[in-house]
């Protein structure tokens, strides 16, 4: 269709036996139609008739884009309900995608996809990669289907709201203070006028009437930068503590006996992933200088953010904490006696943690080690 860019939803329906495209909404977006050399009539794959009048036209050779995935496909034109577009059981066969259907979105993709349709967009269109900002040589190539979990692009992204938003229960008749407003050198203006722009294009933080505001200011990072931070001691001092319990240290080594093989990950943004409870978002408040703005996410600096990030994220990996993996705040340490069971440790975690739309930071995750670092221990085979 040239170079024209159409956003849309399909619906995946195992029981169609084909890919179909509503008639009209093909002729709204102007896409191009050829004839059938003989009528089609369309059944369900267990042969009832779906539509009474045959189908006589298809869309001329179309790319598909699903997150990374990209193909060539046609569809057959007829007269469907919304959304206009239909992928049946024949693409299902042919993609075998593992599906979240909490999240409607695509996870994982069979084996025959990853090796004809990834393959062939690794190699004819690079570009994806760039958009994705991920290093694939640097991803195991177990895993490298699994790009967009190491994606700045989507961990970036506003997270949805789930049961797990952080929510700022004031203790009765409390009221958060007025904090102090912070000056700020020339470039700490810079960084923070920076950091307030890139909140508001990513709608983590939007601006704000909260009579609510604690100070912004910056510290120096080892590396000499600036880290941002709120003065929220005020509003810790009167929202009602989460207890939620951190994980014992000490009972991970014990658990870790007979392990030979570790792969290490870092949660990009962590605390960012998850959202402040809807209402709650007036009592986050802060100010600079030139503004007065709230948080949607959930940033460092309140008192409850460990407990409900760690409540999250048991939650995600329930099922495989205590067997072969281990999850304190955002750091996650897999580990494995075997590099061929290690292998599928690792991508039920990635996989699981795509679903749940949380991120990884590739440049501090290791992958497949005898010995690492975790939590300022050293693993090993040796630990005990």
């Amino acid at each position: 269709m040239g170079h024209q860019r159409i956003e849309t939803t399909a619906f995946v329906d195992s029981g169609a036996a084909g890919n179909f495209i509503d008639q009209a909404y093909a002729a709204q977006m102007g896409i191009v139609i050829e004839a059938l050399s003989q009528p089609l009539k369309v059944t369900a794959i267990d042969g009832r008739p779906l539509i009474l009048s045959p189908i006589t036209h298809r869309t001329q050779e179309l790319t598909l884009i699903i997150d990374n995935h990209s193909e060539t496909i046609q569809f057959y034109v007829t007269k469907i309900p919304s959304p206009a577009i239909i992928l049946g059981h024949p693409w299902l066969v042919t993609h075998d995608p593992l599906i979240s259907w909490m999240s409607r979105r695509i996870i994982h993709w069979g084996a025959t996809c990853q090796e004809l349709c990834l393959r062939a967009r690794v190699g004819t269109c690079s570009g994806e990669s760039g958009a994705l900002d991920v290093d694939h040589e640097a991803i195991p190539v177990q895993y490298r289907d699994l790009v967009e979990v190491f994606s700045r692009r989507s961990a970036a992204r506003l997270p949805p709201h789930r049961p797990y938003d952080l929510a700022i229960d004031l203790v009765p008749g409390a009221v958060p203070p007025r904090g102090h407003l912070y000056s700020l050198s020339a470039k700490e203006q810079l960084a923070m006028e920076e950091y307030v722009a890139e909140g508001l294009r990513a709608g983590t933080i939007r601006p704000s009437s909260s009579p609510a505001a604690a100070g912004f200011f910056f510290v120096k990072k080892k590396d000499g930068g600036l880290r941002p931070c709120v003065d929220y001691r005020g509003l810790n001092q009167i929202t009602v503590k989460n207890r939620h319990p951190l994980p014992l240290t000490n009972t991970t080594l014990d658990a870790l006996s007979g392990a030979h093989f570790f792969t290490k990950l870092d949660l990009r943004s962590a605390y960012n992933l998850v959202r402040i409870r809807e209402g709650d978002e007036w009592k986050t408040a802060f100010i600079t200088p030139t503004g007065h703005y709230e948080t949607l996410v959930m940033p460092f600096g309140l008192c409850n953010s460990p407990a409900a990030f760690q409540h999250f994220i048991n939650d995600v990996l329930w099922d495989m904490l205590g067997r072969w993996c281990y999850a304190y705040l955002d750091d996650i340490l897999i580990y494995s006696k075997t590099l061929e069971e290690h292998t599928q440790h690792v991508r039920a975690v990635l996989q699981r943690l795509l679903a749940h739309q949380l991120y990884c930071k590739l440049e501090k995750c290791a992958f497949h080690q005898h010995s690492t670092t975790f939590l300022g221990f050293i693993i090993s085979a040796q630990t005990r």
